[in-house]
């Protein structure tokens, strides 16, 4: 380190390493580190691309009817759920009057051909409808699945 350096952190009460830093020799030994890591280091000459939105794959759910994957679209009523399938089907599940809750925070919702499910809503948003009489199951998710990533992209939802 150079005698006009040292002065010059001492004028400005600069830490030892700090004069280091400043050295003609030893900032692009830094910023060349720097780069290499990825750390601390912004090339001026990029500007940052901005993030594009993500757009849900298609108008569809990951629904799941007995463990078996099958599109569909959920409709949140005042007083129960409709669920419509991608293969044409749909069904309307009303809440059952006077039932309520049960001790685990389940409900219970009435389908329109008669059959009695058991709502279990998860912390995460998704829903779950079991069938007691008959033990089929429905999985709904809360949110819609992503497109694939663009080239470059991070393979995973942004929301």
């Amino acid at each position: 380190m150079s005698i006009r350096c040292r002065r010059r952190c001492r004028r400005e009460v600069l830490k030892p390493w700090a004069c280091l830093a400043l050295s003609p020799l030893v900032l692009p030994l830094m910023l060349a580190i720097g780069v290499t890591v990825g750390v601390g280091v912004a090339d001026p000459g990029r500007a940052e691309q901005p993030v594009p939105p993500q757009i849900p794959r298609d108008g569809w759910k990951d629904c799941e009817y007995n463990d078996k994957p099958l599109a569909c679209v959920d409709e949140q009523l005042p007083d129960g759920l409709k669920i419509r399938w991608k293969d044409g089907l749909s069904m309307t599940y009303r809440e059952v009057s006077g039932k309520g809750r049960d001790a685990s925070g389940s409900d219970l919702l009435r389908d329109r051909l008669g059959g009695l499910w058991r709502r279990e809503l998860y912390v995460q948003g998704n829903i779950t409808l079991t069938n007691e009489a008959n033990g089929n199951r429905i999985f709904v998710p809360l949110r819609f699945p992503c497109k694939p990533p663009l080239k470059g992209e991070v393979g995973y939802c942004r929301y």
